[in-house]
């Protein structure tokens, strides 16, 4: 194995054109220089250099190396030059695991927002839901994380991870157009749902136990007719009059309305909160920071007013 650092000396040694120079030059004594460049003969099995009266000069092998050794001098400036911008927040990769309703409604426009203020910042998403997407920020597999607050996180309270707000929003009641239900644009209760069959996410999923804690405080349990972790499956069943289930607003897109009757929640109703959350070892860190700007800036008011806090009295926030 050839030393790197053998080969900056014979780079500074081309140079200087001396074994004096390059001593001075790397803050060494001549004896050490000479000692490092024998050293690398000895690395390589060939002679480097050849003395000619009393100067020194390269054989065709060292000319091989000092051509590497300038590559490799290069590349270290870049790394340097890289370093430097990736502290300043201006380079780097960012890899993001978020759950695929975060990805559409922050992610995806936050890569566009960076894209035009960081340019120099490549964004990696890992489709991942919360239990997942923690685990994955645990061992350092991504840098931040989009994710929901819920009970059953056993990374929730990890004083190695650090949180930030991002949003929170509703569950909206999805019912089919049929349902004795389907006008009462002014909301709808979650009693009124007790006797129908529900689409249900499945168990493990934590917007799972924010509907069925919902339903719990209000005194019953409903009846699970299907289970789906994908609401645009959930809601082809609802047109399919297959049952009803309550849908985040960030997953209901403009054209579900035509098909299915949209209804808002009124009373105690599941809201999720959804959080950025990246490693302590990591906190301030530019890049990071950027990305977290980014999400925050994608946000409108309008939207964050919609998707903003609502009074804890009127539903079950889990977290």
């Amino acid at each position: 194995m050839i030393d790197p650092r053998r080969l900056l000396i014979l780079r500074a040694f081309v140079l200087s054109e001396s074994v004096t120079a390059t001593a001075s030059a790397l803050h060494l004594t001549p004896s050490a220089v000479s000692q490092q460049l024998a050293a690398l003969e000895r690395e390589v099995g060939q002679a480097i250099v050849l003395r000619t009266g009393r100067r020194l000069k390269l054989t065709p092998a060292g000319r091989i190396l000092a051509e590497h050794a300038e590559e490799i001098n290069s590349r270290l400036k870049l790394a340097e030059a890289e370093l430097a911008s990736h502290s300043e927040g201006t380079l780097g990769q960012l890899s993001i695991a978020a759950f695929p309703t975060a990805i559409s409604w922050v992610v995806a426009p936050a890569i566009v927002e960076l894209r035009a203020v960081a340019p120099g910042i490549q964004v990696k998403v890992v489709d991942a839901e919360a239990h997942m997407s923690h685990r994955m920020l645990m061992r350092g597999d991504v840098d931040m994380t989009v994710s929901l607050e819920y009970n059953a996180d056993p990374e929730r309270d990890s004083p190695e991870i650090l949180k930030f707000p991002l949003y929170i929003e509703r569950f909206k009641a999805v019912i089919p157009l049929s349902h004795p239900l389907a006008d009462s644009t002014d909301g709808i209760e979650l009693t009124q749902l007790r006797d129908d069959g529900w689409i249900m996410p499945s168990p493990g999923n934590p917007c799972r136990s924010m509907v069925l804690q919902a339903c719990a405080e209000v005194g019953f349990h409903p009846a699970i007719s299907h289970v789906s972790d994908d609401y645009r499956a959930a809601i082809s069943l609802v047109i399919a009059e297959a049952g009803i289930c309550l849908v985040p607003e960030s997953a209901l897109t403009a054209t579900d309305s035509e098909w299915v009757s949209v209804l808002p929640t009124r009373g105690i109703a599941p809201l999720r909160k959804v959080t950025v959350a990246a490693r302590r070892d990591n906190q301030g860190h530019p890049v990071i920071q950027a990305g977290l700007d980014a999400m925050r800036a994608v946000l409108t008011p309008a939207e964050s007013e919609a998707h903003g806090p609502l009074a804890r009295s009127d539903t079950i926030n889990v977290e």
